[in-house]
């Protein structure tokens, strides 16, 4: 959660320590970092009054059907009626509510799609592989365990692949939360201390996909979906490399 080149703390770890999504070691990371960041723990104290003012004055909208004129409002690309400011205030803070405030950390009805799941694989890979101390929950040297936990969490069985051919050594893995359920995130690290993450959820829905490439600044991320298993492995390097070690991923996950 923290960068180790100085004490600046992401946003999405202060949204997610607001919203309940860390760990227990984690929590306590941002609660001494807090400690040291008046400014940080304003933010984070103004977000958890918001947030109970919110809760408090809509949370009963939660339970109530949605209405015809929002669902039309809500719809995309469809031609959308003229409607008044007070139900375009009520969808925008309905959205906050469902959504929560921790960023990429959102738990939503709609199946995660190949696209999603790059780009919560590069917001990850951005997180966490500067971690030092910290960069998975269960070391790579307990393999079978985190493998069988990690399959359980995420709902499908996979193997974790061995890329040791390619270069690179398991440090471990971690379960985060995707946009509609666990996901699993495993790290590799090769002898030059380059990362490589690799990040596995089930969509809802048994399909197979062509390979989609994803880039963001100096990361890159190569995404599938075959059967149950969305995977998207991704890295900070150049194409070809990424792909080549795609490739591999594909051929090993399933054992």
């Amino acid at each position: 959660m923290t960068n180790d080149r100085n004490e600046h703390m992401d946003e999405w770890a202060l949204h997610a320590y607001v919203d309940g999504e860390l760990s227990r070691e984690q929590r306590a990371e941002v609660e001494a970092l807090l400690a040291r960041d008046p400014e940080a723990a304003r933010k984070v104290a103004d977000w958890k009054r918001q947030r109970e003012v919110l809760k408090s004055a809509f949370d009963g909208v939660l339970d109530e059907p949605v209405p015809p004129q929002l669902s039309t409002a809500l719809r995309p690309r469809a031609a959308r009626p003229r409607t008044s400011p007070w139900l375009a205030m009520a969808a925008a803070i309905l959205l906050l509510l469902c959504g929560g405030l921790a960023g990429w950390f959102l738990k939503g009805e709609a199946p995660v799609t190949v696209a999603d799941l790059g780009q919560q694989a590069l917001e990850a890979h951005s997180v966490f592989a500067v971690e030092v101390r910290h960069p998975v929950e269960v070391k790579g040297d307990d393999r079978e365990h985190l493998q069988a936990w990690l399959s359980k969490r995420v709902g499908t069985a996979f193997a974790v692949p061995d890329l040791t051919e390619e270069g690179y050594s398991l440090l471990g893995g971690r379960l985060l939360a995707a946009s509609n359920g666990p996901a699993a995130m495993l790290m590799y690290e090769d002898k030059q201390g380059q990362r490589l993450s690799v990040l596995l959820a089930t969509p809802g829905t048994d399909v197979e996909t062509a390979l989609k490439v994803e880039e963001q600044g100096k990361l890159i991320a190569c995404t599938w979906q075959d059967g149950k298993l969305a995977v998207a492995v991704a890295g900070e390097m150049a194409r070809d490399p990424m792909m080549v070690l795609a490739k591999a991923v594909y051929e090993k996950i399933e054992g």
